[in-house]
């Protein structure tokens, strides 16, 4: 969590990543009225507990009544979390997001859930939610390839909604810096609970 000798080498190129981030911001999102739209997503490079809260927020939706996909961009090698969606709920799996969109507007779903997207230039999404694994944090809170963010922090002065996922007694000092950034951000924690540990030879 604290940077190393090989984190500071690489510090000179993280210039392209802060470039590319500076660029994106200018161009002109897509906003809709024809649909809400949610991004669950993370700024941090790995598994932070996108998929599933995905599904968790797409499924309280449509206990409403209320018509809700999941969109995601299609990768060659997530075949697993596609895989995981369409077992809990559908999915709209296209190579462009705003394609997904689009196919969701023609499909007449009220809500598009997007798992992950938040580095995505092209749409303004309607609740912007942002999920962190609290046993890495922000790492040594480089950007990549120095380390594993994929935007600086201070970016959630950006965001509505940030999860945390882990052991909530862990959590404190996480809070506390992430009111200095944003205290007016809405936060949730989270933690994985096993559900068919009895399918299972506990020996």
């Amino acid at each position: 969590k604290k940077p190393n000798f090989i984190a500071y080498i690489l510090l000179p190129l993280t210039f392209f990543v802060l470039v590319r981030n500076f660029f994106a911001k200018k161009f002109p999102k897509e906003k809709t009225d024809k649909i809400k739209t949610v991004c669950v997503g993370n700024i941090y490079v790995g598994g932070t507990g996108k998929t599933p809260l995905s599904i968790k927020i797409n499924n309280l939706i449509k206990t409403q009544g209320i018509r809700s996909t999941i969109i995601k961009k299609f990768y060659n090698n997530q075949s697993d979390e596609q895989n995981l969606i369409k077992k809990y709920t559908n999915l709209i799996c296209k190579k462009n997001r705003l394609d997904a969109l689009k196919d969701a507007i023609d499909q007449n779903f009220e809500f598009a859930i997007f798992d992950d997207g938040l580095q995505e230039k092209s749409i303004n999404y309607d609740l912007k939610i942002v999920c962190f694994a609290n046993s890495q944090w922000k790492g040594n809170g480089f950007l990549i390839p120095a380390g594993p963010l994929r935007e600086k922090i201070e970016s959630l002065k950006n965001f509505d909604v940030i999860f945390i996922n882990g052991n909530p007694k862990k959590n404190q000092d996480i809070l506390n810096e992430i009111k200095n950034l944003n205290n007016d951000i809405n936060f949730f924690e989270t933690f994985y609970k096993p559900s068919n540990l009895k399918e299972f030879n506990n020996n």
